[in-house]
């Protein structure tokens, strides 16, 4: 039975399933979920992440957790984690790992966690990196008593999120039924006055929007910022995002192109725009701050990853040319990757801004006028 008859199959016995529990489901449950048996990453894949593009972008995000771990009193090996959420099939660490043996041979030294549920891409990791002192972890809850040196790549961007949507009685809940055999959103239960306030939900907004919200995303920064907060280190945070909880984000992809939401649950990647705001307000909440994010693009940029292309060149090999010139466009442009995707570092709280996140101060000295155009 594939996972999206299981699904109907729950649905017809149990009734509408709330949004949240339809994605973990479909998206991030340890067996008979997307990721769960298939590689779903790179050309033969659904989508193409920045690291499978170049290797540059390892090195630019190496070369930052090397200064953060500077910046940190340059702990040993072993009183210090190296942590990667989400890790896929480890193509971003093996592009960190090989730099830091060459720019900070103790970040290379140090243990590894992966943040990873699927009991194939364990598998995978598992055998890619044997040599290494490596731990797979389901949860962020037992986490090294350590500072923590971490990145999460297009991992928020995968958890749960819920939706709610203003009806003319108030807002309800979102949840996916089926009509005809066919997954459909419909209404399900009233927010509860309690719940409207705490989500600053009002009660004039048109009828028809939607506001979203990620419990999950919430729940691990909580967690990482608290370790932050306590123990410092910091992780880069790079994803799709946006300023506010505000409309329907939620998007999925199959063999590169855009389908419906609903179109084979189980088979394709569903994901959702990163809600900053909210995760900056739960680094705070926890004695930490999220600074950011900034456009990728200039973050990379500033970072010096146009200088390390030109290092890579080679005239006699004008196809190698020729994919770096590809790769930094598709990087760091503003209508590829470099708008769409944002950067965000958590760390510890304190004031100036790192490396890489200049471009916030050039933005708040901008006239309101054309920060908000």
């Amino acid at each position: 039975m594939s996972p999206a008859d299981r699904l109907k199959d729950q649905i017809i016995k149990e009734g509408p399933l709330p949004l949240d529990l339809f994605l973990d489901m479909v998206m991030n449950a340890a067996n008979d979920s997307y990721y769960s048996n298939a590689d779903r990453f790179g050309e033969q894949g659904d989508f193409i992440t920045a690291p499978e593009i170049s290797q540059l972008f390892g090195e630019i995000l190496a070369a930052f957790q090397a200064w953060l771990w500077e910046v940190s009193g340059n702990p040993d090996a072993d009183e210090m984690m190296i942590f990667e959420a989400g890790p896929g099939r480890g193509t971003l660490f093996g592009d960190m790992h090989r730099s830091w043996r060459q720019i900070c041979p103790q970040m290379a030294a140090a243990p590894v966690t992966f943040l990873e549920t699927s009991p194939y891409l364990r598998s995978v990791l598992t055998s890619r990196f044997s040599g290494l002192d490596v731990y797979l972890a389901d949860t962020t809850d037992s986490l090294p008593e350590v500072p923590l040196f971490g990145v999460a790549n297009e991992f928020f961007d995968a958890l749960s999120i819920r939706q709610a949507i203003k009806r003319d009685q108030g807002w309800v809940w979102r949840s996916v039924g089926l009509d005809a055999d066919q997954f459909v959103f419909c209404d399900g239960p009233a927010l509860h006055p309690d719940e409207v306030r705490q989500h600053k939900l009002a009660a004039d907004t048109p009828a028809g929007s939607v506001a979203e919200f990620s419990p999950a995303s919430e729940a691990v920064m909580a967690r990482l910022a608290r370790h932050v907060a306590r123990f410092g280190g910091g992780v880069l945070i790079c994803d799709y995002g946006k300023a506010d909880r505000q409309d329907d984000s939620l998007q999925a992809v199959r063999a590169h192109k855009v389908v419906p939401v609903f179109d084979r649950p189980g088979l394709s990647d569903i994901s959702h725009l990163v809600d900053f705001s909210a995760l900056a307000c739960c680094a705070e909440t926890q004695g930490a701050r999220l600074v950011g994010p900034v456009e990728q693009g200039s973050f990379l940029r500033e970072l010096g990853i146009e200088k390390r292309a030109e290092a890579l060149r080679r005239k006699d090999n004008p196809k190698r040319d020729r994919a770096l010139s590809a790769a930094l466009d598709r990087l760091c442009t503003p209508q590829h990757m470099g708008g769409l995707f944002k950067i965000a570092v958590l760390i510890p709280s304190g004031e100036g801004l790192p490396a890489g996140f200049s471009s916030l101060r050039e933005r708040s000295l901008q006239p309101k006028e054309k920060r908000d155009g």
